[in-house]
């Protein structure tokens, strides 16, 4: 019955089809904070020319989306001129605290720079003056930190959300933005290719240089 079928194949391919229908809709004239706070070459990239998702993003992007469909999460607009600035929180209490769940293999000892530009974009889209984000395991451990509202983040998002939505009207691919999430990332070799030698790859990180 089961002849010479790769299941563990089959598995992967659902839940990478599974986890296509909780992609952005995107707007032509709207950009999600969440394509704002990370690496805009690769907001970018997943609206212009998109690689296939792999397994283990899939199934992260199904937990997180599920989450989120169970905490029944908001999405509001902010405008920006003809722009949109789109932010979804995971949790909202009381109109007044926003809270975002996001897992990790292992508990941060400080929240992540851009889960703070995010947590605090949805402060002021939800015009709230509490936030948290909230670090949790498969495991069930969790760790949370508070995030107090900043201007100067929210007007750096907001200025983002601006040059990457002129970019995406003229098709001009952002600049690299190096970062330790670059290693990780499916379009590694469409911003660092060119690099013959690995250690010429570190130097753009900041390691793996010659004293």
């Amino acid at each position: 019955m089961l002849g010479g079928r790769n299941f563990h194949k089959l598995i992967e391919d659902e839940l990478i089809k599974f986890s296509k229908k909780l992609a952005l809709d995107y707007d032509q004239n709207g950009i999600h904070v969440f394509e704002i706070t990370r690496c805009s070459r690769l907001s970018y990239f997943e609206r212009m020319d998109a690689f296939e998702d792999e397994f283990s993003y899939a199934l992260s992007k199904l937990l997180q989306g599920s989450l989120r469909k169970f905490l029944n999460a908001i999405t509001r607009e902010y405008k920006v001129d003809e722009l949109t600035i789109y932010a979804t929180v995971d949790l909202i209490i009381d109109n007044e605290i926003v809270i975002n769940f996001i897992p990790v293999s292992k508990l941060p000892e400080f929240p992540h720079p851009y889960d703070l530009l995010y947590t605090n974009a949805c402060m002021f889209v939800f015009e709230t003056q509490g936030g948290f984000i909230v670090y949790f395991t498969p495991e069930g451990k969790f760790v949370e930190f508070s995030v107090s509202p900043s201007k100067r983040m929210f007007e750096q998002v907001v200025r983002r959300a601006r040059i990457l939505h002129l970019l995406l009207k003229d098709k001009k691919t952002p600049v690299v933005e190096p970062s330790e999430l670059c290693i990780s990332c499916k379009y590694f070799q469409r911003c660092f290719g060119q690099q013959k030698e690995s250690e010429h790859s570190l130097d753009v990180f900041g390691i793996g240089k010659k004293k």
